[in-house]
């Protein structure tokens, strides 16, 4: 485009384009922008509309007001779109003058250019609404309400339009105007109301008073307004909900979740209290798999959820029910591993324990198939009280008995030459673990013989430097002194045969050498108990003057170690020497019970 000639219209002076034209031609009338936009676009753009009206009364005007720009915008589309509502008005005036008459009878050339879409299929009332252009909607729903039922690409409806940019007054227009063929929808199943739905609930009262079907219609998921209402704990708008129709707390989605699902899964306590206030029955709505509200929350790990629960009379008939797959909400916490779920709900008399799934396990079994040792499966086995069913026996059997001991054979061999891959493999895997762990006690033993050896040679309180006593540790003559050499010289000796047992067993198979890597271990736990008290003497040696500070090393290695041996006892899968393990689940479950563990 000639740039005298968009500044001209840029600007809105028609005689400067006058002139232009009449110096060069009509050629310059019709030229376009790199977006394709003619004279009567940019005029549009810039609110001309006085340029406009001079324009659209020259011979070519008129026939400028249907070109479309690179997106296919109309002059009319960009009027809209700016909200210059009088070159709207002028647009629509000259349409409404024109007569075409087609193979068909006379065309309405107003109502052509008012419905006409762009690219995008986006009418002029979809910029509008878009810009909230509140003047422009009301002239254009006026002059063609048709234009309300037009839906764009997006599949965004002039009513999702302007709930979605919340511009109530837009709203407002298009309600009045709607028909009852006209769409509210929106992209992906949307509705106006979704929405508008996290806005205040006035905002989308007069939506549902026009079209109250919208509340209980689902997305492409099948959730309502009031499942996504429920998921973001939004209170109030889930009260203004159910207050103009509580029906919709039992609309499920496509797998069967209804808002009372999603509200526990979400662990939204006061949105399930409003649901259950409005709706006393809702709490029996099962989902596809038959999962009751209290599944979702134990799934979701929800314990406020399952507190709030366990608190109302009349949710009691949840505890114990079970889904398509026989879980009760005990057996989903153990499959979840949900631990404070757990020790919740077993500790509930109400809960049975021994109730098993399709599968005949109980809580336990299923639990049982995580492989979980620690304080925390140990506490669960307690709280389950141990009850694995009775099938579990035979599986017991089957596992550990009957594998071994029906182990076919193979003819003319003896049974001892056959070896599973299987076995091999898990031979491997034990190989390997013992040699990582004979590396790792070298490593130990090496580094309490380097201290203790250095150690032996930088005495504390130091040496006698004249004398008959030349050359002696000056505190030689001292208890604690005469302990700390006792103490030292364990460390330093039981190190060294720890390095011995290894190094000289070398030679020798993984398994011989596994014989001596016991051995090595105890010494090597000798070692570290005389490093600490060969610590704790030689501080105390030279801090005797002050016996409140001498003693403290004494106390922490003594804290350390009685920490140590009642860990040891209480842990599980730690074995205690040779104390009954009967006393220690009974002392681990003393802990359990008072909450200490």
């Amino acid at each position: 485009m000639n740039p005298k000639v968009y500044e001209a219209a840029k600007s809105g002076d028609f005689d400067s384009l006058r002139a232009i034209i009449l110096g060069n031609g009509e050629d310059n009338f019709h030229q376009t922008t790199p977006r394709a936009n003619n004279i009567l676009h940019v005029a549009a753009q810039y609110k001309q509309v006085n340029f406009i009206k001079h324009l659209l009364q020259c011979p070519s005007g008129p026939s400028l007001l249907w070109q479309g720009n690179y997106r296919g915008d109309t002059p009319l589309h960009l009027a809209a779109k700016v909200g210059s509502h009088n070159a709207v008005r002028l647009f629509i005036s000259l349409a409404k003058s024109l007569h075409w008459v087609a193979e068909n009878g006379q065309v309405d050339a107003c109502k052509e250019l008012l419905q006409k879409p762009n690219s995008h299929k986006d009418t002029v009332l979809h910029y509008a609404l878009s810009e909230g252009r509140y003047r422009v909607v009301k002239l254009l729903i006026d002059e063609d309400p048709q234009l309300c039922d037009i839906i764009n690409v997006a599949d965004e409806s002039p009513l999702y339009v302007a709930a979605k940019r919340g511009h109530f007054h837009n709203i407002d227009l298009i309600l009045g105007a709607l028909s009852v063929s006209s769409s509210h929808k929106g992209p992906r199943g949307w509705t106006a109301v979704h929405a508008t739905m996290f806005r205040p609930p006035t905002s989308w009262w007069k939506i549902l008073e026009k079209r109250p079907e919208m509340m209980r219609e689902g997305d492409d998921v099948g959730w309502t307004p009031l499942h996504y209402l429920a998921c973001f704990g939004k209170v109030e708008a889930v009260r203004f909900l159910l207050q103009h129709n509580n029906s919709a707390a039992y609309d499920l989605d496509k797998e069967g979740q209804s808002a009372l699902h999603i509200a526990a899964f979400q662990g939204e306590v006061n949105v399930i209290d409003e649901l259950v206030k409005s709706c006393p029955d809702a709490c029996d709505i099962i989902n596809t798999r038959g999962q009751t509200a209290l599944h979702a929350a134990v799934i979701g790990g929800r314990v406020n959820v399952i507190k709030y629960i366990q608190g109302m009379p009349n949710l009691e008939n949840l505890i114990n029910e079970q889904d398509t797959d026989g879980n009760t909400a005990l057996h989903l916490a153990a499959l979840h591993k949900q631990y404070d779920i757990i020790y919740m709900l077993a500790r509930d008399k109400r809960v049975n324990h021994r109730a098993e799934n399709k599968d005949h396990l109980t809580t336990l079994g299923s639990f049982a198939d995580h492989n979980e040792v620690g304080y925390r499966a140990a506490k669960v086995e307690h709280v389950l009280q141990r009850y694995h069913g009775r099938l579990y026996y035979q599986d017991w059997v089957i596992k550990y008995v009957k594998k071994r001991l029906d182990k076919p054979f193979v003819e003319d061999l003896p049974a001892v030459s056959i070896t599973p891959r299987s076995n091999t493999a898990n031979r491997e895997n034990y190989d390997s673990s013992k040699r990582s762990i004979i590396d790792l006690q070298l490593i130990v033993a090496v580094l309490i013989a380097t201290v203790t050896f250095t150690v032996a040679f930088t005495m504390p309180g130091g040496y006698n430097n004249d004398g008959p006593n030349q050359g002696m540790a000056t505190l030689a003559s001292r208890a604690a002194f005469q302990a700390f050499v006792i103490s030292n010289t364990t460390a330093f000796s039981l190190s060294i045969l720890a390095i011995f047992l290894q190094y000289d067993t070398f030679w020798l198979s993984e398994r011989q050498q596994a014989r001596y890597a016991s051995t090595a271990a105890y010494c090597i736990y000798i070692a570290i108990v005389a490093m600490g008290l060969a610590f704790a003497c030689g501080t105390y040696v030279i801090l005797t003057r002050t016996v409140g500070i001498g003693v403290i090393p004494y106390v922490i290695l003594g804290c350390l170690v009685i920490m140590y041996i009642i860990g040891i006892y209480l842990d599980p899968s730690a074995p205690f020497w040779n104390l009954p393990g009967i006393s220690r689940k009974r002392v681990r479950g003393l802990f359990f019970d008072w909450g200490i563990l």
